[in-house]
């Protein structure tokens, strides 16, 4: 029999019985809120229009941007740490009520900016609600890392998922009542609500207020350094959308915003659960380079085997399964989604690679990475944008495929811990895949046009031709379905 508990490297023991519950749990966590997520934007596409939806937009980007400042890495400090007292964790928690309260301020105070930026009026009680919101959602944060910590995922598993839940249901009956923006972000109030009610009591721990809040202030400056990164990523990432909205209103921001959300949707899924598990693993493996080559790698050949041929196929899906999960009135949506297809290709190769640089304490080379990126993907979206939103897409997934990709592999690298070679090794099954199933959809999509069949018909017949060559070159290659199981194979030997 198996013993419960096996070695990773030279001092570190991992309970492989906790470490698959916890990839369990994070795996359903992501499935529950890819079905409530797409769920909930297929129906609230139908109650509201493109510039409802812009106003939201315009709310939950600049919230995000405070977002990070209120979490201001002290969720990646306190699952980095090596040793976590309890008078650390207080300190910590302390640090993030101030800094969420710090946040809500920010974004009153920030509302007439706001308002004049887009010329809308009707975001002020937007951001008012938005504004009780960060600061409901952010006392949290320090639990919910503490559990990430630990491994206890199904902690997080019934908070989000039950706040995830909670925030359509009402968002949705809002919507049917109101068809206004506001249901959208009272509805995300009340998802924070119940993720951090669940999170505090799931976590069972109460902080203490005293003198050693005064001793940890350098977990302000770890933190600092990487919200830095960040808060230069967000805007990188959003800087595009900020744009189009300024240039073209609410209505073109809304479609530009749900194309970002079903492109985001597949991270959801599949890449953000993985990297609850990664993350912290990285982390604690930190000094013993084999371990974390192995790890890394086993994430890579994840992400690009799923990224790369889902890139791929994007383009030739993206205009038909737009309508069929929103509806005919965000055709616009779908022509900037496939445009997205670049971006996705780069995840593919250096997702992880912002939670790589930070387990390895490599922070000051992200913030100076952060501020080149943003002069790179940025200036490609803002370029982009002045020829509209779908440019924008264009811009800013060009320039991170063929600028920012080269130069995140060599800032990898440059440790010598994960090479050339290495990323080689670990992507070239991907590449392979991706190239098949691109061969395959670009034939059937021709074949299609000769035919008259509707979006949903279209969708169907290219995504399942497509999917047999995923499917068995993937198991050709050997590719499993989860580089997970890589992982515990290595911790049965």
């Amino acid at each position: 029999m198996l013993s419960k508990r096996s070695p990773l490297g030279a001092n570190l023991t991992f309970d492989r019985g906790g470490l698959a519950g916890a990839a369990t749990y994070a795996y359903a966590n992501r499935v529950a809120s890819f079905v409530i997520s797409i769920g909930s934007l297929a129906v609230l596409a139908r109650l509201l229009n493109p510039h409802e939806f812009g106003l939201v937009a315009m709310v939950t980007t600049f919230t995000g941007l405070l977002g990070l400042l209120r979490d201001f890495g002290l969720s990646s400090a306190a699952i980095q740490s090596a040793n976590l007292s309890p008078a650390d964790k207080s300190a910590l928690f302390w640090y993030n009520v101030g800094l969420s309260a710090l946040a809500s301020i920010l974004v009153l105070l920030a509302i007439p900016l706001v308002s004049a930026f887009y010329d809308e009026q009707a975001l002020r009680p937007l951001l008012y609600v938005a504004a009780v919101g960060l600061l409901v959602s952010g006392i949290s944060s320090i639990h919910a890392a503490l559990l990430r910590r630990d491994f206890n995922l199904r902690g997080i598993f019934f908070a989000e998922v039950g706040g995830l839940a909670t925030g359509a249901i009402v968002s949705a009956f809002l919507a049917v009542i109101t068809h206004s923006a506001m249901a959208v972000v009272i509805g995300g109030l009340l998802q924070g609500f119940v993720t951090s009610t669940i999170t505090l009591l799931w976590g069972r721990w109460i902080p203490v207020l005293d003198g050693a809040i005064k001793g940890r202030l350098h977990y302000l400056v770890f933190g600092l350094r990487v919200s830095a990164f960040s808060m230069l990523n967000y805007i990188t990432n959003n800087v595009g959308s900020v744009v189009v909205g300024y240039q073209s209103g609410s209505a073109a921001m809304g479609s530009f915003n749900r194309a970002q959300n079903l492109y985001g949707l597949p991270v959801s899924l599949v890449l953000a659960p993985y990297l609850q598990v990664q993350f912290p693993l990285l982390c604690r493996v930190r000094g013993n380079g084999n371990d974390t080559r192995q790890i890394y790698g086993d994430l890579l050949a994840l992400t690009s085997t799923i990224f790369l041929p889902l890139s791929a196929l994007l383009p030739f899906i993206a205009a038909p399964a737009t309508l069929v999960v929103l509806g005919s009135q965000w055709a616009e949506a779908g022509h900037i989604l496939a445009w997205f297809s670049p971006s996705l290709a780069a995840l593919g190769l250096v997702g992880p690679f912002g939670q790589f640089m930070t387990s390895q304490g490599r922070v000051k080379e992200l913030q100076w990475w952060g501020l080149a990126d943003v002069g790179l993907r940025g200036g490609g979206a803002l370029i982009g944008s002045l020829f509209g939103p779908a440019s924008a897409a264009a811009g800013f997934s060009l320039a991170t495929l063929f600028l920012a990709v080269p130069i995140m592999i060599w800032l990898t690298q440059r440790d010598g811990i994960f090479g050339i070679k290495h990323y080689a090794r670990a992507c070239s099954s991907g590449v392979l895949i991706a190239f098949s199933v691109g061969v395959t959809a670009l034939t059937l999509s021709h074949l299609i046009q000769t035919a008259s069949f509707g979006p949903l018909a279209q969708s169907v017949l290219i995504i399942s031709g497509s999917i047999i060559p995923w499917i068995t070159l993937g198991v050709v290659l050997r590719v499993r379905p989860s580089q997970l199981r890589a992982l515990l194979s290595r911790l049965r030997t």
